[in-house]
């Protein structure tokens, strides 16, 4: 008779462990099959944050090609998820948004020299 509550806590004691192993196999179950579906022309992120496109594929192995045209050999199991394109900027913003950038980058350490300022600029002293 006094097995029978220790049975009951050890019991009590696995259903959560039972609950979180099957979950996690769910899981692990969902990633492989979101990588089996993945091919040619996707965009995706691998465990280490390599984004790339798929450019060739085989059973276990991908070719990815990053933006600068460099492609790489990865192991399909790498893959964390797949990524939407991302869209590229006008190239008027982009013009725009480095030369507001440029303005306000300030370099600690550095001055600028007279010559440098512009005759408007009431910093200046012309004494």
């Amino acid at each position: 008779m006094e097995l029978l509550p220790l049975l009951l806590i050890f019991a009590v004691m696995m259903l959560p462990l039972l609950f979180m192993s099957n979950r996690q196999k769910k899981m692990q179950q969902k990633q492989r099959d979101l990588v089996k579906e993945l091919g040619v022309g996707d965009e995706v992120r691998t465990h280490s944050g390599f984004y790339g496109l798929i450019i060739d594929s085989y059973d276990d192995i991908v070719i990815l090609e990053s933006e600068n045209g460099a492609q790489t050999k990865w192991a399909r199991q790498a893959i964390a998820q797949s990524v939407d394109p991302v869209e590229e900027l006008p190239a008027d913003s982009e013009d725009e948004q480095s030369l507001e950038a440029d303005d306000a980058r300030v370099i600690p350490g550095v001055t600028v020299a007279d010559e440098d300022l512009s005759s408007d600029d009431p910093r200046r002293d012309d004494r």
